[in-house]
């Protein structure tokens, strides 16, 4: 199941003694073991009654063993087991070894006093595998796949409301273009908005472009933006807005590239009949930065692409070579990202 309706089972108190949840968006991840915890402490204390264990480090063995030993001081005792890398296909190093007929041997008829959480954060489980075929059976799997681009500005609203607080929709854009489809960076950015406006606040504009964080994606998109409307001293002023928060020029350099590197690849993949999807999934990127680029592929042709990523080649080994000031070559390779 996914993680809208794993969280309305949880609060309906449709519990489980085990849980199998796998993904790659950590937020999703941590939001539901937090609701599970919730559910059995009833927010009470959880300190003697909860357990963490990396599989990295800790044979699944010892952590059953904690799982079948009667807890002393509550009667119920909750156990989180991180890196649960068995269950998939990749070939992942490990410290130990894990003996998966004991867990095979567990879930069959796990104990009631003990509530077993195991997260493999990876994209996909191996379902040829008889442990992943027993997990699905016997516990309660949930899915938590990155967020899909267009579902992002859902979840702004979703977090708006929790923390009692209205975004309007420049502001909304704003922080789309800032942090993207990133559920942990976007609570934390709503959350000191909130802090900010207070109670029952309004989120503006202005507000969200004083107190939202720069993040790199963003700001390279930003000054591509720039480069896209011929705007120099737009584009200037941007990089000596940064240079203020200690910025240097190669990595900036290094931004812009990748940005106008993901547009160049981006073009020619749909070219070849390539849908958004399938893009992220060859570029291995999240599908926000497909989506990303193909609004502003348009306005470049392949040639111009190319040339901007020579230009931008060529101010990073200018700097390197001590052939020119840096900050000299950074205005320098945007007067000609424009001038092309």
């Amino acid at each position: 199941m996914n993680y809208i309706e794993a969280m309305k089972k949880i609060k309906a108190k449709q519990t489980s003694h085990i849980y199998l949840i796998f993904g790659e968006e950590k937020f999703l991840i941590e939001s539901i073991v937090n609701q599970i915890i919730k559910s059995l402490t009833k927010g009470e204390e959880t300190e003697d009654r909860l357990s963490r264990f990396d599989l990295r480090d800790t044979p699944i063995s010892d952590v059953l063993h904690e799982a079948e030993t009667y807890p002393f001081f509550d009667d119920h005792k909750i156990i989180i087991v991180d890196h649960a890398s068995f269950l998939t296909a990749k070939q992942i190093k490990t410290q130990v070894e894990h003996n998966v007929d004991d867990l095979l041997t567990y879930i069959e008829a796990p104990v009631d006093f003990s509530t077993v959480i195991l997260v493999a954060p990876y994209d996909k489980l191996d379902s040829r595998k008889k442990i992943t075929k027993q997990l699905k059976k016997q516990a309660m799997v949930v899915e938590c796949q990155e967020v899909n681009a267009w579902e992002v500005d859902k979840w702004i609203a979703q977090m708006a409301k929790q923390y009692q607080i209205s975004i309007d929709k420049a502001a909304e854009q704003l922080l789309i273009n800032e942090v993207g489809a990133n559920l942990g960076l976007l609570e934390k950015e709503i959350e000191k908005l909130a802090l900010y406006v207070g109670e029952n606040g309004k989120v503006t504009v202005e507000i969200a472009r004083e107190l939202v964080a720069h993040h790199g994606n963003a700001t390279g998109l930003t000054l591509v933006d720039m480069v896209i409307a011929k705007n120099l001293q737009g584009a200037i002023q941007i990089y000596r807005n940064l240079i203020k928060f200690n910025e240097e020029p190669i990595a900036l350099i290094a931004l812009l590239a990748s940005q106008l590197r993901t547009i160049y690849q981006v073009k020619i993949l749909l070219n070849k009949g390539y849908r958004q999807h399938q893009m992220a999934k060859q570029l291995k990127v999240h599908s926000y930065v497909v989506k990303m680029s193909l609004e502003r592929e348009k306005k470049f042709s392949l040639d111009k692409l190319y040339r901007c990523l020579t230009a931008c080649a060529e101010a990073d080994q200018a700097i390197k070579r001590g052939e020119m000031d840096k900050d000299l070559a950074f205005e320098f390779l945007l007067y000609q990202l424009i001038d092309k």
